[in-house]
């Protein structure tokens, strides 16, 4: 039952209705194999095996890094509205159905956007000295940029000690070392986040780590690498980071609401996914805080060019798979 549930969630959050842009830009028919590619490759639902190993490996007041987000200035300086609440909203699943303790890691120019997601989804951000007490709270971190960043990422995974690792519409290098955007446009390696080394040293340290992306230059894409290539026109865009769960959503902070879903089922609740009106808030609090839609590239309330309407939609949608999924009815005849 698990996996057939699993397999629901994963379907309705791959359902492709983002707006295509002009010229060619960012194409639409490129998700439906994308996700055949990762499913297969995963030989599981991947919200399923993304639940499941964070039940396997995260206890009450166990530390999980939750690195989301993407978009750099100038066009996006406060970042997209697609990755912040994805990160929320596992963070809120690992808080009351696990008890374990968020570290939100992002660059400082997004931070705004991610901690008001947080504490819209109901952890807000407290220093350290609170947030090792404080229940239903949030650690952030704003990392520093750049390629060069083992020694300070060591440093940090020392001090927090990481029972998981998630990554949420963070994108990570192709194989020549070089960050893209999904249309393929270069990064400058001092104007990024060294994503691909947090799953690099969390995999040295046996740490397990999930993906979400929703295009292939997101980290955890690296596990159908060639299949991605293939299948996304900036085929130089893949990324090569692996982790040791992909999961391949229509948009990543559907990724993040799926992998909320199973682990609500799988411990009972469908509370642990958030309703429409804590989606609304963690949108509408994200984009006061300046978090730009990443195709209109402008603080409107829309997610990879769908509407709030369509976001309260999914996660009504999600609740509902999952509380049925929970129920047994005896029909009279």
């Amino acid at each position: 039952m698990p996996q057939i549930i699993g397999d629901n969630i994963d379907r309705l959050c791959a359902i492709e209705m983002r707006t295509a842009e002009v010229d060619g830009g960012i194409p639409r028919g490129v998700l439906q194999p994308l996700f055949a590619a990762a499913r297969e490759r995963a030989g599981a639902p991947m919200s399923y095996l993304a639940a499941q190993g964070l039940l396997d490996n995260v206890a009450s007041g166990d530390r999980v890094l939750i690195l989301c987000g993407s978009g750099s200035p100038p066009y996006l300086p406060y970042g997209e509205t697609d990755g912040p609440l994805g990160g929320a909203a596992v963070a809120r699943a690992l808080d009351l159905g696990l008890g374990a303790k968020p570290v939100l890691i992002c660059e400082a120019h997004m931070m705004g956007p991610n901690r008001a997601a947080f504490a819209a989804a109901g952890l807000e951000v407290h220093l350290e000295e609170i947030f090792a007490v404080r229940p239903h709270s949030a650690l952030a971190v704003a990392f520093p940029y750049g390629m060069d960043r083992r020694a300070e990422i060591e440093a940090l995974f020392d001090d927090q000690q990481p029972s998981a690792v998630v990554f949420v519409e963070r994108t990570g290098p192709n194989a020549e070392g070089i960050f893209h955007s999904i249309t393929g446009t270069a990064k400058k390696p001092d104007e990024v986040l060294a994503n691909h080394l947090f799953a690099e040293i969390a995999r040295e340290r046996g740490i397990f780590t999930i993906g979400v992306g929703d295009g292939g230059n997101e980290v955890g894409f690296g596990n159908i690498h060639e299949h991605a290539r293939a299948i996304q026109p900036a085929s130089h865009a893949i990324t090569v980071t692996e982790t040791d769960v992909l999961v391949c959503a229509a948009i990543s902070n559907w990724g993040g609401y799926g992998i909320a879903a199973m682990l609500g089922y799988l411990l009972g609740n469908p509370d642990l996914v958030q309703d429409k009106d804590i989606e609304y808030r963690m949108l509408s609090w994200a984009v006061k805080r300046g978090a730009s839609d990443g195709l209109y590239t402008s603080p409107t309330m829309f997610v990879d060019g769908t509407s709030w309407q369509t976001q309260q939609a999914l996660v009504t949608m999600l609740r509902e798979i999952v509380a049925n999924g929970l129920k047994e009815v005896r029909r009279a005849f």
